[in-house]
């Protein structure tokens, strides 16, 4: 006897009481990873708002020195020398403090030349104070043109500007010592999001007073200061310091030289409204875990006895016996349950009955279809100078599409057609167009004739209904003539012979003449035309269910690809079995073994030479 477990009681109370669990622990996971991410997303939006921000002050600021300034420039580059123009000018720009001139010398080193000053001597101090930075400022502004420094740890800002003269033979170094009070003064607030204006290499320009002049690379380093090339304006990104500690960063370039906007925040203080969610959320859990708990212990009861009773029907049921019913009195799922048991009981003996019926249809569908293969002639043929090759395709059992040749006295009749759908109506109406041909092909009349007739026949057999575009052509032996006719079918194309490959200039769509499509009216009249078809040429038939050949992702071939597949299948003129198989394998590599979506036919005649 097999040994017993846990009574159902206990497993749908463990089932009761986990799947809450579960649950609501996922959901907690869920939503924390949720609110912190948008918390980050938060706190990047608003620092780069405020980086941006800080970022284009910086920008109008420096350029509103250096609109000032350009006067200065353009006096002192016509004269070489401060004109009281520019002294005018400078004197009344208070933020300017001085402007020193440094032009290379014959070995290429650059010496003062020129200057204009606020404070007297000062031009001369500040030159002195950073004499030992000057070679190395003169190297950058040689590759960068202009560069903007704070030698001083404080608000003063150094700009160097190099200007060539008109005829590019001589340079000129401007140098622009300007005080920056307000903008320093909004990067030293210290509180819990920091903000730096920083060069390309890293040095804090403006920020708060413990870093100013560091290398901000010491303690947060942004992926965009490890990159030189970076040309991103604005980013964010978050960056692990050097001690652990992770920090959410924003940057926005400043526009003005290698100048950077960068603000800063810990991570953890960012997020620190996320401990308090969590704190709250597990009290909450614990609450909800308990309630559930209790309530399971009343509901399992109940629920249990209805699973035991519906338990020992199912075992009736294995045991083939369909007549057991369940009988549940209550208003719940469970009693549903019981309910829909009781039904399935009852449906099982029809659906059996079903599935056999459904079998025997499968049976006769399998029987249409091979009865309907023999609509089809031979795939592969040869009639006086005709060599003819053909595929066919159904998307289902039974498919819409007919092709069919034959010679009826000294001409070939060529057929192709493809009624509305797919399926077994669809297959009934190629069997009535078969059955018209077989009886037209007797009589020694023109294809715009014969397409009255399978008109009146298509139309007769359904009665509108269901319709079809076809395309009947017949090939003169004596002459190599081609007469169509065409029911609002795909247009084939006569395939020209040349003596260079094949070029899309080379295929002629047969679209002469248009007629309606058979059996949209009884007495539709048709009219047909003709068309030369010389030793080499072939003609390509198809239906449209070629150009809707879809891959596994749904994407159909086209008329693009189908054009390109055609002439790359006869570029070289090949025989007709070879621009068949060439052509098929082009359409089944796109497809994949995807379903088709319509039948696929297609057939190719090739006048080998009028014997």
């Amino acid at each position: 006897m097999k040994k017993r477990g846990l009574s159902i009681r206990y497993k749908v109370l463990l089932l009761l009481t986990s799947i809450p669990l579960i649950t609501l622990t996922a959901y907690l996971v869920l939503a924390l990873r949720i609110f912190e991410d948008d918390k980050i997303a938060y706190v990047f939006d608003s620092s780069s708002t405020m980086s941006g921000t800080m970022a284009a002050q910086i920008k109008t600021q420096l350029n509103a020195v250096l609109g000032t300034a350009k006067p200065i420039y353009q006096d002192y580059l016509s004269v070489y020398k401060f004109t009281p123009v520019a002294k005018s000018i400078f004197d009344n720009e208070d933020n300017i403090e001085a402007v020193i001139v440094f032009t290379p010398n014959e070995s290429g080193q650059y010496q003062k030349v020129a200057f204009l000053e606020k404070v007297a001597s000062g031009a001369d101090g500040f030159v002195n104070s950073i004499q030992a930075k000057l070679p190395m400022y003169f190297t950058e502004v040689d590759a960068n043109q202009r560069i903007v420094k704070v030698p001083f740890n404080d608000d003063r800002v150094l700009i160097m500007d190099k200007v060539w003269n008109q005829d590019k033979t001589k340079a000129t170094v401007f140098v622009i010592l300007v005080r920056m009070g307000e903008s320093a003064e909004m990067f030293k607030g210290a509180t819990s999001q920091h903000m730096y204006l920083i060069s390309q290499d890293g040095t804090v320009l403006f920020g708060p007073e413990a870093l100013v002049g560091q290398n901000i690379k010491s303690n947060v380093v942004p992926n965009f200061l490890k990159d030189p090339s970076n040309r991103i304006p604005q980013g964010a990104e978050t960056v692990k310091a050097a001690n652990g500690v992770d920090y959410l960063v924003s940057y926005s370039k400043a526009g003005f030289g290698d100048l950077t906007v960068v603000t800063t925040i810990e991570k953890s203080k960012a997020l620190s409204a996320v401990q308090i969610l969590i704190r709250k959320s597990l009290i909450f859990f614990g609450i909800l875990i308990s309630l559930t708990v209790i309530i399971s212990l009343f509901a399992s009861t109940g629920l249990t006895q209805a699973l035991t009773q519906l338990f020992m029907a199912t075992k009736k049921v294995s045991e083939g016996d369909f007549n057991v019913r369940v009988k549940v009195d209550s208003n719940d799922e469970v009693g549903s349950l019981a309910d829909n048991f009781n039904l399935m009981a009852a449906e099982v003996s029809r659906l059996l009955e079903q599935t056999a019926e459904k079998a025997r249809m499968e049976s006769e569908l399998q029987t249409a279809k091979t009865v309907q293969e023999t609509l089809f002639p031979e795939a592969r043929a040869k009639i006086g100078p005709l060599s003819i090759a053909g595929f066919y395709e159904p998307a289902s059992e039974c498919g819409g599409d007919w092709w069919h040749y034959c010679k009826v006295g000294e001409k070939i009749f060529l057929w192709i057609g493809d009624a509305t759908g797919h399926g077994a109506p669809a297959a009934l109406i190629t069997s009535a167009a078969k059955s018209a041909s077989t009886i037209i092909e007797q009589l020694d009349i023109s294809p715009a004739k014969a397409m009255e007739l399978l008109n009146r026949s298509i139309y007769d057999v359904s009665k509108g209904r269901i319709m079809m575009t076809f395309f009947l052509a017949s090939f003169d032996l004596q002459t190599g003539r081609l007469v169509y006719c065409n029911a609002s079918h795909e247009a084939p194309f006569l395939i020209k012979k040349s003596a260079d490959p094949l070029k899309k200039k080379d295929l002629v769509a047969l679209n002469e003449v248009n007629n309606p499509r058979l059996g949209q009216a009884r007495d539709s009249v048709y009219e047909q035309t003709s068309i030369q078809v010389g030793e080499g040429d072939a003609v390509f038939f198809y239906t449209d269910g070629i150009p809707d050949i879809q891959d596994p992702a749904k994407t159909s071939w086209g008329e693009r690809e189908f054009i390109k597949a055609l002439i790359a299948a006869n570029k070289d003129f090949p025989s007709v079995v070879d621009s068949v198989d060439r052509f098929a394998t082009s359409f089944q590599t796109h497809r994949q073994g995807a379903p088709l979506v319509d039948d696929v036919t297609f057939f190719v005649v090739k006048n080998d030479g009028i014997q």
